[in-house]
């Protein structure tokens, strides 16, 4: 009787402190750009050396059809880290934002069940205003600025914020609380080194109470660095591009290796749930090439293909995960919230979008956690049911692809399966009608449009290149075509920049040549301007040597540092060949420049 009644007793004050020790250590580590050939377990890219990744996949689960939510790092990270579709909370693109505050983070929702948590490297989600870009190709925003909407606002108790060699800290790097937190620090090393020092500080500090750790990782996006001693490891033989590609990789490889030393050293690697993913595909022939490859794979990073959208994707918990497992069952990276709140113990929240994968992990469920994978980003939207892939490109642009086939997203099955097509667009419609607008199908962004004849043209996937506008006579230029004046124009995450030359004699303004507007033409432009005040279109039509002040149309950026919209009509009477378009002073950055014809 006693020995029951204290035995009882044992068991129920000793139940909170065992169900405290089986929580799981959550780490979720994201790398940058980084395509689904450079993971050496996939076996598609002879050169990539990554045996700490490696492992982690044969000690765990390799998902080979793992999506990300969008092609681009801001809505990819406000997907992951939230674990719903970014499009409910309008981060849509890299041009919107920020992560609202009321959107509950995988950190702020472990917190009842008493993690403490980590961000580490790039977290880019903060207002597109407050992005402060070093000027320049291959620029990255610095995160470090203080204020709301950074990791310390949104549930995140411990930080090293910073993509490059300056970040916002919590701690230093041997683990010392600073005072006046957060303080801009700066380590001069190669980028993954001192965000590898940090995750093992931080690991330090908490391994022995349930902690969640975001690691994401600046590689190998650019800008390209050639650290040693991985850049001497790569063939001399290769492309300057890939050569750095492939040592950022390497060193970001070594940083993992000693994440998962440290957690075998502290007896805590059994009961670590870890996952590792890309936030979207390489940027390959239409961006700036950071020498990473989505080889076999269609397309690239800024497009919904599996080139831009399908990555690295691996999880591992030795103590519950069977190791050595494949899974070609499509997943996506809201699922990482979903599996995290449940294996804290939490109860499942409606809101997510995403599915618990561990049944999946532990072999209790078979199949596909999905009905359907969806996507909508800029001129783009599409949805993933079993193999078939159907894809929107602005308003006319369908296509079919049947992803077990040897031709993948190389051949347009539209016309072979119209009753597919169909049951996928109301699929892809139900659930566009539960987002906030805008909405679907919308005009496509020039850029979007070269994506696809660059990648799907020459495979017959995509028709030869079409003449747009009701007469059928004129193209409208796309933003990469246009080149500056008096200042430099560069490309990043799909958004064109103009920034003045430093001497500030003239004024900068870019120039469009090469071309035959039909009149009249209506120009689109999506611009964000440092400076308000007036800007101006100036054209030249067939006929005329050099342009005459009668051929401009003025119209306002109201205010600075807000995105604008703003359709100008040009009252040509003749063929426009040659335009300019200038703006107040300052930095000038451009998400659309189209015309309407």
């Amino acid at each position: 009787m006693h020995r029951i009644a204290l035995a009882t007793l044992l068991l129920a004050t000793s139940a909170p402190l065992f169900a405290a020790a089986q929580k799981p250590n959550i780490i979720v580590i994201y790398s940058d750009d980084h395509g689904w050939a450079d993971l050496g377990v996939q076996g598609s890219a002879a050169d990539v050396r990554t045996p700490n990744l490696d492992a982690l996949a044969k000690d765990g689960v390799r998902f080979t059809h793992g999506y990300v939510s969008a092609p681009q790092c801001v809505p990819s990270r406000a997907g992951v880290i939230t674990g719903r579709y970014q499009q409910r909370f309008g981060v849509e693109d890299n041009g919107q934002g920020p992560l609202p505050l009321a959107e509950m983070t995988i950190a702020e929702r472990l917190k009842p069940a008493g993690y403490v948590s980590c961000q580490i490297g790039k977290w880019h989600l903060t207002p597109p205003p407050e992005r402060k870009a070093a000027r320049g190709k291959g620029s990255e925003e610095s995160e470090e600025v203080a204020g709301g909407f950074q990791p310390w606002s949104q549930g995140f108790d411990e930080y090293y914020c910073g993509a490059m060699n300056t970040f916002a800290a919590s701690h230093d790097l041997q683990g010392k609380a600073l005072a006046d937190a957060p303080r801009q620090l700066t380590d001069p090393r190669f980028r993954c080194v001192w965000q590898a020092d940090a995750a093992v500080s931080f690991i330090a500090r908490h391994q022995r109470e349930p902690f969640f750790l975001y690691l994401a990782f600046f590689a190998p996006h650019v800008p390209l660095q050639s650290p040693e001693p991985w850049f001497s490891d790569t063939s001399p033989d290769a492309p300057l591009e890939r050569r750095q590609a492939l040592a950022m990789i390497a060193a970001m490889d070594d940083g993992i290796g000693r994440l998962r030393a440290k957690l075998r050293e502290s007896g805590i690697d059994k009961n670590t749930l870890i996952f590792f993913i890309g936030d979207n595909g390489a940027p390959l022939k239409q961006g700036a090439w950071n020498g990473s490859l989505n080889t076999p794979l269609t397309g690239e990073k800024g497009m919904l293909t599996d080139g831009g959208i399908r990555t690295p994707f691996l999880a591992s918990w030795p103590g519950r995960i069977p190791a050595g497992q494949v899974i070609d069952a499509p997943v996506i990276n809201l699922d990482v919230a979903a599996t995290a709140n449940a294996a804290a113990g939490l109860p499942h929240d409606a809101k997510l979008d995403g599915v618990d994968l561990m049944p999946y992990m532990l072999g209790q469920k078979v199949g596909s956690p999905h009905e359907a994978l969806y996507w909508r980003w800029r001129s783009q939207a599409a949805v993933r049911a079993d193999h078939w892939k159907y894809i929107l490109l602005g308003k006319d642009e369908r296509f079919l692809f049947d992803l077990d086939s040897p031709e993948g997203e190389t051949k347009n099955r539209l016309t072979d399966f119209p009753d597919i097509a169909a049951d996928l667009d109301k699929k892809l419609m139900a659930w566009n009608s539960t987002l906030p607008p805008p909405g679907i199908p919308r005009d496509i962004v020039d850029q979007d449009q070269m994506f696809y004849d660059a990648h799907l043209n020459k495979t017959g996937a995509v028709p030869a290149k079409r003449e747009r506008g009701a007469r059928g006579k004129a193209k409208a230029p796309p933003a990469a075509a246009w080149t500056a004046r008096n200042g430099t124009l560069t490309t990043q995450d799909g958004v064109l920049e103009l920034n003045p030359e430093k001497s500030g004699k003239a004024a900068a303004f870019i120039v469009r040549t090469g071309i035959e507007l039909a009149a009249p033409v209506t120009i689109r432009l999506a611009v964000k301007a440092s400076t308000a005040g007036p800007a101006a279109i100036a054209w030249r039509v067939k006929g005329d040597k050099d342009f005459i002040p009668e051929n401009r149309a003025t119209f306002p950026i109201a205010k600075a540092g807000e995105w604008e919209t703003h359709e100008i009509k040009l009252p040509a009477t003749a063929s426009i060949i040659h335009l300019r378009v200038h703006f107040p002073p300052g930095v000038i950055q451009f998400r659309e420049i189209g015309a309407d014809l």
